[in-house]
């Protein structure tokens, strides 16, 4: 399970570090080109350009995120599901607000490296 966590950790910093700074190139090329991904919206997105869309129209308010440890199950040699709490800082009113949420990710590899197949994240209830 060590390669496992491994890769979970390796695309969660990815994830993490192109959030904060807005590098939109960077944060798409983690998904699959088919993927489906929730974000803290009713819109399902299912291609990069839909994944794009959602981080685009995500309030600028948003600096970053900070995961939590993931829980890690190996479905196969090619596949990784991994649950984590994370919580995301957003500014609010000139103050940092910790906003708690759960993200769920699927990883399949494709390429020679990780990419994110299905993306959940939803507000943790406090």
């Amino acid at each position: 399970m060590k390669k496992e966590l491994a890769a979970v950790l390796a695309v969660q910093v990815e994830w993490a570090d192109a959030f904060e700074k807005r590098d939109l190139d960077r944060l798409i090329a983690l998904y699959a080109p088919q993927t489906a991904f929730w974000g803290s919206t009713n819109d399902l997105h299912t291609n990069p350009e839909g994944v794009r869309s959602y981080f685009t129209n995500l309030p600028s308010s948003y600096k970053r995120s900070q995961y939590g440890q993931p829980e890690v199950i190996r479905v196969s040699d090619d596949a990784i599901v991994a649950s984590v709490y994370v919580n995301f800082i957003r500014e609010i009113d000139g103050k940092d607000v910790q906003l708690p949420y759960r993200m769920t990710h699927v990883l399949v590899r494709q390429e020679g490296g990780w990419k994110i197949a299905a993306h959940h994240a939803s507000p943790q209830i406090v």
